[in-house]
């Protein structure tokens, strides 16, 4: 997956043939440390591992920001009104998510085509699903707006549509 510094030159690419390449939403992720990608594999078949404490959410999400041209992009490319998107450990997840806090199938976005955008759901997650500093309940369906704050277990995300994606990189 490219990280927003490499997405930087497709900036100048009209908003049309950028969507087009993107797809509708995106995540954006701080990358995982290269050993916790290495546990999260190992326990993939496993329980997931205990959580880091919620109060440092922001602080977290801050430092994701100072950071920007270093975050992950996973393009979301959602085809039908409707259409699950699963979060999880597990390699047959839309996303793949190498954390030892994700659960193997973690959470489910669902694309909502008339509003163009997600909403989120979690699936009963060892470690939970936030949405910007609330907890969800499991089946809990919350939908998400541009810019929101996600976490599976201790994976943070931001979740943007891909216009606004495209005006960040056009501006930076």
């Amino acid at each position: 997956m490219p990280t927003v510094k490499q997405l930087r030159p497709f900036a100048r690419a009209p908003l049309a043939s950028f969507l087009e390449a993107s797809g509708a939403v995106v995540l954006i992720q701080q990358p995982p440390e290269p050993v916790f990608q290495q546990v999260a594999l190992r326990l993939a078949q496993a329980r997931t591992v205990g959580m880091a404490h919620r109060s440092r959410l922001v602080e977290r999400l801050l430092v994701m920001l100072q950071g920007f041209d270093a975050l992950n992009v996973h393009f979301l490319r959602p085809d039908h009104d409707g259409q699950e998107l699963t979060v999880g450990r597990l390699e047959d997840c839309k996303l793949v998510v190498h954390d030892p806090s994700v659960s193997k199938q973690h959470a489910v976005l669902r694309w909502h085509a008339a509003a163009h955008t997600c909403s989120v759901r979690d699936s009963g997650s060892m470690n939970g699903t936030w949405l910007n500093t609330r907890s969800l309940n499991e089946g809990e369906e919350w939908m998400l707006n541009d810019g929101d704050a996600l976490g599976f277990g201790d994976a943070q995300f931001l979740f943007l549509r891909a216009e606004t994606l495209h005006a960040h990189l056009q501006a930076g």
